[in-house]
C-alpha cells in the first residue's frame, strides 16, 4: 500500500514543475528564447550564494536561499506578471498567496506552514533575510536584461530601467556598490546601442552627464 505523504509530495512535485514552463518577461543570453520562472530562481540562488560572504549585515544565509527558492512557486499556478504591468499587478499578492496554498495543501504541516510563511515574509520584508532577497531579485531582474542582446528589449525594459527600486539596496553597502555598478552596465549597453532616447528624460539626462564626465577623464 503507498504511503499518502509519499503520494502527496509526488502530487507536489507534477505541480512545481509547471515553474520549469513559466516564462518571464526577460530574454536569456540566447535570444531565440525567454528565461522561465526555474531559470530565475535558481539564477537568484546563486547570486546571493556569491553575495553572503560580502555583506556586512548578519544574517540567516539558509532562509535567504528558501525565501528565494520559494517566492516565486505559486508563479507555476498564476504565471509571471512584469513589474510594469500594473494592472494585473494589483492583485498580484492575494492571486498568489492563493495559489500557494492550493500548492502546498497537501504537504505535512510543518513544510506547507514554512513554505506559507516565507512568502508572507518576503512581500512584509521587515526581515533582514527578506530585505536580502528582495534586492537580490531585484537586482537580478536587470542584469538578465542586460546580459540578453538588447534587440530583445521593448519600451517597458527602458521605462524600468534606470535607477530601478534602488532603495532596496541601501541598508547595506556593499549591495549599493554592486546595484550601482548594474547602474553603469545599463548606461553603457544603452549608449553603444545608441538608445539612450528610450529612456525617461530624467534618465537619458543623467546618463548623457555621466557619459560626458567619463570622456573627459
Amino acid at each position: 500500500m503507498k504511503d499518502q505523504t509519499i503520494q502527496n509530495l509526488f502530487d507536489f512535485y507534477m505541480e512545481a514543475e509547471k515553474l520549469k514552463r513559466t516564462l518571464r518577461h526577460s530574454w536569456t543570453s540566447d535570444s531565440n528564447r525567454q528565461e522561465s520562472t526555474a531559470e530565475h530562481s535558481w539564477m537568484l540562488c546563486l547570486i546571493a550564494l556569491t553575495l553572503f560572504d560580502q555583506l556586512k549585515v548578519k544574517i540567516d544565509q539558509l532562509k535567504v536561499v528558501k525565501i528565494l527558492i520559494i517566492h516565486d512557486l505559486a508563479e507555476a499556478i498564476v504565471g509571471d506578471i512584469p513589474a510594469f504591468d500594473v494592472k494585473r499587478r494589483k492583485d498580484k499578492k492575494e492571486r498568489e498567496h492563493a495559489a500557494m496554498k492550493l500548492l502546498v495543501k497537501a504537504l505535512p504541516d510543518k513544510t506547507k506552514n514554512e513554505f506559507q510563511s516565507l512568502l508572507e515574509e518576503y512581500d512584509e520584508m521587515e526581515t533582514i533575510e527578506a530585505k536580502v532577497a528582495q534586492a537580490i531579485d531585484k537586482f537580478e531582474s536587470p542584469l538578465q536584461h542586460n546580459i540578453s542582446n538588447i534587440s530583445t528589449w521593448d519600451q517597458n525594459d527602458f521605462d524600468i530601467h534606470g535607477l530601478y527600486k534602488i532603495n532596496y539596496f541601501m541598508f547595506d553597502a556593499f549591495l549599493a556598490m554592486l546595484r550601482e555598478e548594474l547602474e553603469t552596465m545599463t548606461r553603457k549597453k544603452v549608449t553603444k546601442a545608441n538608445k539612450l532616447d528610450h529612456f525617461r528624460p530624467e534618465i537619458k539626462e543623467m546618463y548623457t552627464k555621466l557619459n560626458k564626465k567619463e570622456e573627459t577623464k
